[in-house]
């Protein structure tokens, strides 16, 4: 498909859909004689100027063709298989720094927040998320870090009073502590404990009490330190029977995929009784589960983190932009950029309650007298405020913010900008640059903007054939510089520009627009935007990356939150609804 999708099409042949490939005998099913595409590739003529198929490659294309050459769409998406797909795999889940906090204060009662993030490492992002599975892995300082914390947590308790809440015994004795363990086990670790926890939590009290210096809370506290350090409470971890298989989840494990997607944190007391109850089960109790969650403030919190990890917000505390190029960024004007997004996204998706897509063209967003002057508005509040943007020609939406048009660096990349629109809003796909290939952005002169820069690279016939596909995505952002800032004219005086065209992924067509308010309602009523919405979220909420063995049911899951609004709400309510989180990995692929 690099040469030969809808948009490229050298030799005026389209393979990306299938009522293009199966005409003018490209592909004839279950003829390799007649096929003109399996001649030329078992010559090795294709593809051109590239290493020939391996033999396994031309065996598979081989026996698709004569097996009939059976199609599961129209359009072949390569964002679809972007991540191998894997149906068996199943991740173990580590809490990540603000689930752990949420954990713990959601468990104990005791804020965390300040210990932990001093003393954790910081999660590392991967696939554009720092929660995706596979790399949150456990070190010694992990370790030893979990077990200092669990320490800090007791200190903070009163031991009696958590107690209190699972046995009113305090006596210790093998056959009154059994309950209370019991019960607290199944309160912090998130369901029932298996009898060699009870045997081994058990264990603790009766070594200590063969000291016989110990009192209650002493004693307890050991065995709540244990639990707040046990893989149990660390980690998401779900049907580890000891023979590798995978199995469907139960009504505890169920409750527990619900809060860690709608809250960040764990079941709570009502979710934990109907798991007991064996009730997840039923729709209707599900479904008022789901709509009772929803309503909390933690979902609200949790839906930000999701807007923070998407945009990476986490960046702007870390920014030092080049004094001499902006003498006047602050480490206060980044935060300031922070806080408008997370305030715009709990305006646009929980007060207003609008599509998730409209965050990419509401004329609305929120300042303080600081981000103001820096972007040359008029506010008169003393700190963070609503502003209305409907009368300004260069606001309006998440990518004309601070905290997104940084992305692009000192020099406003139109590289980076355009692979942001690519990636993040159109789930395009472009292969990576030639080894020694250097990116570092051309400087600006006199007579040349970033925009010509760009023009000149797409002109390459080394660089335009990947070029192309993004950097004319930046266009419309000309006018903002590194840091957000509006104008007309760069440094060199050279007039700033702000139309362009947008190439949506599967279109042969690209669409122009003049300005780049109008830039962003096209995104905005863009059905490959909020497509790109519903995967952003859906993998944020599964906590990996989606495969070409998700694609069915994420396109349902998109279907059924488009019919109900597009917003945030119908869409998180679609996702827990779906297989992807009734079902296994083994289960859906089964199916």
């Amino acid at each position: 498909l690099e040469c030969h999708d809808t948009a490229t099409r050298k030799g005026k042949v389209d393979l990306s859909r299938k009522s293009t490939a199966l005409m003018k005998d490209l592909i004839v099913p279950g003829n390799l004689k007649k096929s003109l595409v399996w001649e030329l590739v078992e010559s090795d003529e294709m593809p051109a100027k590239r290493p020939a198929l391996s033999p396994e490659e031309k065996l598979l294309l081989k026996s698709w063709i004569a097996g009939g050459a059976q199609w599961t769409g129209e359009l072949i998406d390569p964002a679809n298989y972007s991540h191998s797909s894997n149906a068996k795999q199943l991740w173990v889940q580590r809490l990540t720094i603000p689930e752990y906090i949420e954990t713990v204060r959601a468990a104990t009662g005791i804020d965390i927040s300040k210990e932990a993030r001093e003393l954790l490492p910081p999660d590392l992002r991967a696939d554009g998320f720092s929660n995706t599975a596979y790399s949150l892995n456990v070190d010694l300082k992990h370790v030893g870090a979990y077990a200092k914390l669990a320490g800090i947590i007791i200190e903070k308790m009163n031991i009696q009073q958590f107690t209190r809440r699972f046995s009113r015994s305090k006596l210790l004795v093998d056959k009154d502590n059994r309950a209370l363990i019991e019960n607290m086990g199944k309160w912090l670790l998130r369901g029932p404990l298996k009898e060699h926890e009870i045997v081994a939590y058990r264990g603790i009290v009766t070594t200590i009490m063969a000291s016989g210096t110990s009192s209650f809370e002493e004693t307890m506290g050991f065995v709540i330190e244990a639990m707040l350090q046990s893989p149990r409470f660390i980690y998401r971890i779900e049907s580890q029977r000891g023979d590798g298989a995978i199995y469907p989840a139960n009504d505890f494990e169920l409750a527990s995929r619900l809060s860690y997607i709608i809250w960040g944190g764990p079941p709570d007391q009502e979710l934990l009784k109907v798991a007991d109850e064996s009730s997840l089960g039923d729709p209707q109790i599900f479904s008022s589960q789901v709509t009772r969650m929803l309503r909390d403030k933690r979902a609200t919190t949790r839906s930000q983190q999701f807007i923070s990890e998407w945009l990476n917000l986490g960046r702007l505390a870390n920014m030092r932009p080049s004094p001499k190029k902006f003498p006047n960024w602050t480490s206060e004007l980044g935060e300031d950029m922070r806080q408008e997004t997370l305030a715009f996204f709990k305006d646009i998706v929980w007060d207003q309650k609008r599509p998730l897509a409209e965050l990419l063209n509401a004329k609305s967003t929120y300042v303080t007298p600081r981000l103001a002057k820096h972007y040359g508005m008029n506010y008169q509040g003393v700190s963070l405020g609503k502003i209305d943007l409907s009368k300004s020609k260069s606001r309006g939406g998440l990518l004309t913010q601070g905290s997104v048009l940084t992305i692009g660096g000192d020099e406003a990349s139109m590289v980076t900008r355009g692979l942001f629109v690519m990636h993040d809003l159109l789930r395009g796909v472009v292969k990576d640059p030639p080894p020694g290939v250097s990116a570092n952005p051309p400087a600006t002169k006199p007579g040349l903007t970033h925009r010509g820069v760009a023009e000149e690279r797409i002109a390459d016939r080394n660089c335009g054939g990947c070029h192309i596909k993004f950097e004319p995505l930046a266009f419309g952002l000309e006018k903002y510089d590194g840091i957000g800032a509006f104008h007309e004219k760069d440094e060199h005086g050279n007039k700033l520009r702000e139309d362009g065209e947008i190439l949506f992924p599967g279109t042969a067509k690209p669409v122009a627009y003049q300005t780049s308010s109008q830039l962003m309602d096209l995104l905005a009523s863009s059905d490959r935007v909020k497509e790109s919405l519903t995967w952003k979220l859906a993998q944020f909420a599964l906590g990996r990356p989606l495969t070409s063995a998700d694609i069915r049911v994420v396109d349902n899951i998109h279907r059924a939150a488009q019919k109900n609004g597009g917003t945030y709400t119908s869409l998180i309510t679609a996702i827990v609804n779906s297989d992807l989180v009734q079902m296994t990995r083994t289960e859906i692929a089964k199916k």
